[in-house]
């Protein structure tokens, strides 16, 4: 009888342990806090040579292309479709990266992929034909580098905030830095030591990523009480940016049933746990949280109305709803509608809820996320998709051709016609910095700046023709570089603008998806082009025309979405006029 007494209390005990985890669940979440510096320079340093490898090595492909085609004894189109597909695969495997560095953490998908590129790469040197050289330097190679560079993107969203504007310029600089770089040295070390050797030691080059990968540590999550989300007014910046989102919400990709692995990422196995009442808060300077200033941080508690945020989960760098942004995230209406950043991150950090038993949970969220195909009927994401199909095809032409050009029609040396490739890295990394700046200008929206740039980039292109020596083709690789930029800069700000932070990804995600498809199709089709008229003329006419398609269907998006514009400004002044009578007698 003792013992049963004894049992039943036992059984009481763990009954009312259980509910009080419960409700300490329902309570709190779990959140990292980026560092905003700190160990996230050394980070931001190391994603930094990540990009300048990367990217510098794809761009200096033009530097071995010829010895290639002479080697194999091949066309113009094979020898293209090698890089076709590295730069195909390499976008075309966003949506897998991101959801294996999801799952198992940034830096093993980083170093995996860096001995994946760098081995398909050296191995490619022994192909026996052109074919296996599409397989092993292009597909395998292509998958390798894109498992490396979309960790190098998610750490600088993971370690950044407020300064998230000024860490993704320094690591897009890579990028740029990379074209000047590289080049000229490909072109050293291939006369030197031959394309055989020349390309072993690059693939070299490339492993050095693995030991940047080294430094892409997750973070140590804090506990953080729930609260209830602000109710403020939003101000009129905030309403321009939302308005277009609105229309994608019946889009939504139904909830999976699958539920979150049972064991932490990469790293994180025995992760020490920091309270939140530990740590000294950080508040806003952003003018934006005037609107909701009298709201109260702690005001109340929320009702458990979205899944907990667990410790294992917080780590998880893909949750976080913007952490792929690579705009300035003090101008999203989610970022300035918060007290504090740690607010913004736990309202912005979404687990879907768990049902069931599946350990790659983790995975397919985010896989599902970033393919999510129902975007398309929205008929802006739709544009902007299309759009990025003409884009890239005019985008990798002077990349791939204005050497040769310059080398074949002009008598340029390797050396000097590497060099036009430099120049356009030069331009390319100032405009890249100062995109941000000029959007923040009256009335430069990122569209309008975008559209602007995308023209400019396609007119000058149809002028190449035109360049009857080095030094016009110097100043054209200047001139393009520069105006191109805003291309690849804003084009995130603009596919966030329009389905909002909530769908951010997966935005990202399909027009990733469309490039990379171009991106295999486009070298080879302009090859082809080049092998059939046996002249560079008509691939910079076409890529010029493609370049100003793209950006008359951008300027639609403006004409598309006008109409709520108008509305919007029209309720702002009527609310301008409810809150300042004094106003109306101006």
């Amino acid at each position: 009888m003792e013992n049963e007494v004894k049992s039943k209390f036992e059984k009481e005990e763990i009954e009312i342990e259980k509910s009080s985890k419960l409700e300490d669940d329902e309570e709190y979440d779990y959140i990292t806090v980026p560092p905003d510096g700190g160990f996230g320079w050394v980070v931001l340093v190391a994603c930094f040579l990540i990009n300048l490898i990367i990217d510098g090595f794809v761009y200096s492909f033009g530097a071995v292309s010829n010895d290639i085609k002479s080697f194999y004894k091949t066309t113009e189109w094979a020898t293209s479709l090698v890089v076709s597909l590295a730069c195909g695969f390499y976008l075309l495997s966003a949506p897998v990266a991101s959801a294996l560095c999801n799952k198992w953490g940034c830096r093993r998908i980083g170093i995996i992929g860096s001995c994946i590129a760098a081995g398909a790469v050296a191995v490619s040197v022994r192909s026996p034909n052109i074919v296996c050289m599409w397989l092993s330097f292009g597909f395998i190679g292509g998958i390798g580098m894109g498992l490396v560079y979309l960790p190098s993107i998610v750490m600088v969203g993971y370690y950044f905030e407020e300064k998230r504007a000024i860490a993704t310029g320094i690591v897009t600089a890579g990028t740029g830095i990379g074209c000047i770089a590289l080049p000229p040295l490909a072109t050293f070390i291939f006369d030197t030591f031959g394309w055989k050797i020349g390309l072993f030691i690059m693939s070299l080059i490339l492993l050095c990523c693995a030991f940047c990968c080294i430094f892409m540590r997750p973070l140590q999550p804090i506990r953080k009480r729930r609260i209830i989300a602000s109710t403020g007014i939003t101000g009129e910046k905030t309403m321009k940016v939302m308005t277009p989102a609105l229309s994608l919400r019946e889009t939504r990709v139904p909830e999976i049933s699958i539920t979150p692995a049972s064991i932490y990422p990469e790293d994180t196995n025995g992760l020490e746990v920091v309270f939140e009442d530990k740590i000294e808060k950080r508040s806003r300077t952003q003018s934006g949280v005037s609107a909701i200033s009298g709201v109260s941080a702690r005001s109340a508690l929320s009702a458990k109305s979205r899944h907990s945020i667990k410790a294992e989960d917080a780590v998880r760098p893909l949750y976080k709803e913007d952490v792929l942004y690579q705009g300035d995230t003090r101008d999203l209406p989610e970022f300035q509608n918060q007290p504090d950043i740690p607010t913004y991150i736990q309202e912005t950090t979404k687990v879907p809820e768990e049902v069931g038993d599946n350990k790659m949970k983790a995975f397919w969220d985010i896989f599902i996320s970033m393919t999510n195909f129902h975007l398309l009927r929205d008929k802006n994401m739709l544009i902007i998709c299309l759009a990025n199909v003409f884009s890239m095809i005019g985008y990798y032409t002077p990349f791939l051709f204005i050497s040769k050009l310059s080398e074949e029609k002009q008598g340029a040396s390797k050396k000097s016609a590497a060099f036009l490739i430099s120049l356009i890295g030069f331009t390319n990394t100032a405009f890249r910095f100062g995109s941000g700046w000029i959007t923040k200008l009256p009335y430069m929206t990122p569209l309008l700046v975008h559209n602007i740039g995308l023209t400019l980039a396609g007119l000058v292109t149809l002028l190449v023709p035109f360049c009857d020596n080095y030094f016009k083709l110097a100043f054209f690789c200047l001139v393009w570089g520069g105006f191109i930029a805003f291309h690849i800069s804003l084009s995130p700000v603009i596919v966030c603008q329009f389905v909002g932070l909530e769908l951010y990804s997966s935005g990202l995600g399909l027009s990733l998806m469309f490039r990379g498809i171009t991106s295999l199709a486009a070298p080879p089709l302009m090859g082809a082009i080049r092998d059939f008229t046996s002249s560079f003329n008509g691939l910079f006419v076409i890529s010029g025309i493609c370049l100003i398609i793209s950006a008359l269907m951008h300027f639609s998006l403006m004409w598309i979405n006008r109409p709520a514009k108008v509305e919007i400004d029209q309720t702002h002044k009527t609310n301008e006029s409810h809150e300042n009578p004094a106003a109306l007698s101006v």
